[in-house]
């Protein structure tokens, strides 16, 4: 994001802002039209542009042009985030601004990355100059930066954002520009990079992330995830990496004991209420001042930087009642709601008072004019890149989790031990995590049906089928958790490789995210005595599971040349769970 609030010959019209250009993509036609035809169609739909519809859609490269006609590159409409990822994606790799869409002097190449390139190849050194030569208008200084880091974002800028020109140029080679054609011919330069509307904000994910993929996965699709397991197996660690992850590797923020966007809060067996994590109202001085807790200061940190994923830990989360001292934020949790434009808006934890005490509150939370405006009008919200993980041991000095808790979070075990793990690396190496791995834009079901109708129905089915064993039970899933599945099957899509990166086909990645789905969010519900949680319930629940997973993908359990069998967390859960029962009580928990 950082980049593009400074790139103004992306968005150079006042009118611009990110939700316009969305508002712009999902409005435009999907076929191919006449440019007439297409200017017209645009204009009766859209008036808030300062530049032409035309240019808009060159320079945001959603449209070529040929021949007098308008070609889509796209079919299908997107969220904000993605958006983001495509925008990401195409300037740091394909050369935003669109090379085709500014105006040229004279009879020079139709691509502007093209003419650059040849100007230096035959000894013009001068950026200045060479893009002088290009534009009609004389750039300004901030705006040749702009062209400099569309075109060139690996080269070298001095602290005085002066462009330099030196040798640093050779990197400019067939591997990053496409053979010489492309150059002068507008269909085949946008062929060249054609993607898919629906995959770019997962363009080039690491392998390296697949042993930690159920984490990622599990926070885009809800953002309050539990982690349990028995003590010292590195819970709290992993958020703290995770966060890590969000960095330049090497760089300080990644080198640092605690990085800015992780917060560690210890929970206390005394907590009965919020007042230690979002604050209260003194009155001991005479007039009201509001003390702000940890987890709100960290709120309007995450509200400056929402582009970043923050991360909240709740360490030892189950020492106290999670449903009194986090109350509020489990209601809020539930309010979440992304417009038609893909932006989440949560109801208020902290709701706006007319107050003293409130308005000098905001101004202590933030420096920030456009943060603090935001809590002055509508009060303290939840952002969407505020992430809550709770770590969690289950012993007989803990208290149990209520439906209420588990219905509103992911939960992962984490009991499995490596003792020579962390022994080679001080960090863990998780991969580089951009935004887009970890911040969701779809928040139920309807966000992300339609666009995967099939993969959907296929999840539907099995869950159907999962939830006829749980029928006449107060295990039985409703809403909520069928939002969550199919979220968490839809976000999984793009992780598509193993560790080696060999491809995997999307019936195995269906169903192993049916099987993560089930553990986090079904067995993780199941407990009782005997009377509850009967033998022929779990063994009829471990047949439909198997079965239910057979079906979306045949050979998953099948051992072959070179593949080994897939090893079901659910199933293996379901073996520990009737191990249990013979004391007569079971539960997920260990």
């Amino acid at each position: 994001m950082a980049l593009f609030e400074e790139a103004s010959p992306i968005c150079r019209g006042k009118n611009l802002s990110w939700e316009t250009v969305l508002l712009f993509f999902n409005n435009m036609p999907r076929e191919a039209m006449p440019k007439a035809k297409f200017n017209s169609y645009v204009e009766t739909r859209i008036n808030a542009w300062t530049q032409t519809h035309s240019q808009i859609a060159r320079q945001l490269a959603f449209y070529y042009e040929e021949n007098g006609m308008c070609y889509p590159r796209f079919t299908e409409k997107t969220s904000l985030q993605d958006l983001f990822a495509y925008m990401q994606n195409w300037a740091t790799k394909y050369f935003i601004p669109n090379p085709y869409a500014p105006s040229l002097k004279g009879k020079v190449p139709t691509c502007i990355y093209s003419f650059i390139v040849k100007s230096i190849n035959n000894g013009q050194k001068d950026f200045d100059e060479i893009l002088d030569s290009i534009f009609h208008v004389k750039l300004s200084s901030h705006d040749k930066v702009n062209v400099y880091l569309s075109y060139f974002t690996n080269l070298f800028i001095d602290n005085n954002h002066q462009v330099s020109i030196n040798e640093r140029l050779g990197f400019v080679d067939s591997e990053l520009y496409p053979a010489e054609e492309y150059a002068t011919d507008t269909k085949k330069y946008f062929d060249y990079f054609t993607i898919n509307v629906n995959k770019y904000s997962h363009v080039d994910i690491d392998t390296g992330t697949n042993s930690f993929r159920p984490y990622i996965t599990a926070i885009k699709s809800k953002p309050f995830l539990l982690l349990a397991g028995i003590s010292g197996t590195g819970k709290s660690r992993i958020v703290r990496e995770l966060a890590r992850a969000c960095w330049e590797e090497g760089s300080a923020e990644y080198e640092a004991q605690k990085p800015k966007n992780f917060e560690m809060v210890q929970v206390k067996p005394n907590w009965h209420d919020s007042s230690e994590l979002i604050g209260y109202v003194s009155r001991v001085s005479g007039s009201p001042v509001f003390v702000a807790g940890d987890f709100l200061k960290f709120v309007a940190k995450a509200w400056e930087n929402p582009e970043m994923p923050y991360f909240l830990c709740l360490d030892e989360m189950n020492l106290a009642p999670v449903e009194q001292y986090f109350a509020e934020y489990l209601s809020v949790v539930e309010s979440r709601k992304a417009d038609e434009n893909g932006v989440i808006t949560t109801d208020p934890i902290l709701k706006k008072c007319e107050e003293q005490w409130y308005f000098d509150l905001t101004a202590q939370l933030t420096r920030d004019d456009e943060v603090r405006a935001r809590f002055n009008k509508d009060g303290i919200s939840i952002p969407r890149n505020l992430i809550a993980v709770g770590t969690v041991n289950m012993d007989e000095t803990t208290f149990s989790f209520s439906r209420k808790v588990l219905d509103r979070a992911m939960t992962i075990e984490m009991n499995e031990v490596d003792l020579y793990g962390g022994l080679h690396d001080r960090h863990e190496k998780i991969g580089k995590l951009e935004a887009g791995n970890l911040i969701g834009t779809a928040v139920e079901g309807v966000d992300v049906y339609w666009e995967n109708k099939e993969v959907c129905d296929t999840a539907l089915k099995y869950l159907q089928a999962v939830n006829l064993n749980l029928e006449g039970t107060p295990f039985k899933v409703a809403y909520r958790t069928r939002n969550e599945v199919l979220l968490y099957v839809v976000n999984n899509l793009p992780y598509n490789k193993d560790s080696k990166g060999n491809a995997l086909s999307q019936d195995y990645v269906i169903a192993r995210a049916l099987d993560e789905i089930t553990n986090m969010k079904i067995l993780s519900r199941v407990e009782g005595d005997e009377t509850k949680v009967s033998a022929s319930f779990l063994d009829g629940l471990e047949n439909t599971i198997k079965t239910g997973l057979v079906t979306v993908c045949p050979n998953l359990f099948e051992e072959g040349e070179g593949k080994k069998a897939y090893v079901s967390v659910s199933l293996a859960k379901l073996t520990e769970m009737k191990k249990r029962l013979t004391s007569g009580y079971t539960s997920f928990w260990s």
